[in-house]
């Protein structure tokens, strides 16, 4: 395993800062493909899932505590709800990693669905309304739409990065 150089540190921050500014642009835009607002994709929580599985921008759990809770400012219900949510993404990562192996395309991108769906969960069971029926159609397509943004933001990462 190689050490990262401060331009590759800065490079990782500096892509996260702007993907995140994206992010946040999208999430307050309505897309034409979604014609209700709760199935639109969650582009952060897609976000902070592909940067704590490739491991850049050096995420600790501080640093996604205050990304959390900036995001809750901005677009959230309640106030702490997506720093736990990008919290138990971190831990249940974490965990995964230290028990299994990690290392194909294929294992990464499975990881990630499941701490997306994790992620739905934590979202649904901390959320508001508290519904308990949630049309499965509704969910689903918010998962692939969130899965096909994490591709993005993936491809993205790959692109900008230096190996």
């Amino acid at each position: 395993m190689t050490k990262k150089t401060i331009i590759q540190k800065k490079q990782e921050s500096y892509l996260m800062a702007s993907l995140t500014s994206v992010s946040l642009i999208l999430s307050n835009v309505a897309l034409p493909w979604t014609e209700n607002p709760s199935s639109m994709p969650n582009y952060f929580i897609a976000l902070i899932v592909i940067f704590v599985v490739l491991k850049k921008a050096n995420m600790s759990l501080s640093k996604l505590f205050i990304i959390g809770l900036l995001v809750d400012l901005f677009i959230g219900q309640i106030l702490g709800q997506y720093a736990f949510i990008f919290i138990s993404i971190y831990a249940l990562n974490f965990l995964i990693v230290k028990i299994l192996t990690i290392k194909t395309e294929t294992q990464i991108l499975s990881l990630s669905s499941f701490l997306i769906l994790i992620s739905f969960f934590v979202l649904w069971a901390t959320s508001q309304s508290h519904d308990i029926i949630i049309p499965l159609g509704l969910l689903f397509h918010q998962f692939i739409l969130t899965l096909f943004i994490l591709l993005i933001i993936k491809f993205t990462i790959n692109t900008f990065t230096t190996k």
